[in-house]
């Protein structure tokens, strides 16, 4: 499990750190509709969250509901919504990261 832990902590480094191309601007977008199509699309992956990490999870889906909102931003503004969290919060939000990435289809 450790190893499992390690492997999604490097791979969520290596994402924040990934140049914006417009690929990925493209799946940001067309994540973002779907999800505005439906706001609740996330609610049961949210539910599944301890509940300390469910308000920081619920805010990274309203950042996504932004009409202004942005690859380069969402870096950012996530950034500012895990800073200051206990590691064990960060390290759930990291898991959540790809459920959530899965279920926009932004990978």
């Amino acid at each position: 499990m450790e190893s499992m832990q390690s492997l999604c902590q490097e791979l969520s480094t290596m994402l924040s750190q990934t140049e914006v191309t417009p690929d990925i601007v493209e799946k940001f977008k067309a994540g973002s509709q779907k999800l505005k199509a439906n706001p609740g699309l996330l609610d049961d992956l949210i539910g599944k969250l301890s509940p300390a990490a469910q308000a920081p999870a619920k805010k990274f889906r309203n950042l996504m509901l932004q009409d202004d909102m942005e690859p380069g931003k969402f870096q950012t503004a996530g950034k500012a919504i895990k800073d200051g969290l206990p590691s064990a919060v960060q390290k759930e939000l990291d898991g959540f990261k790809f459920d959530f990435g899965d279920a926009l289809g932004l990978w």
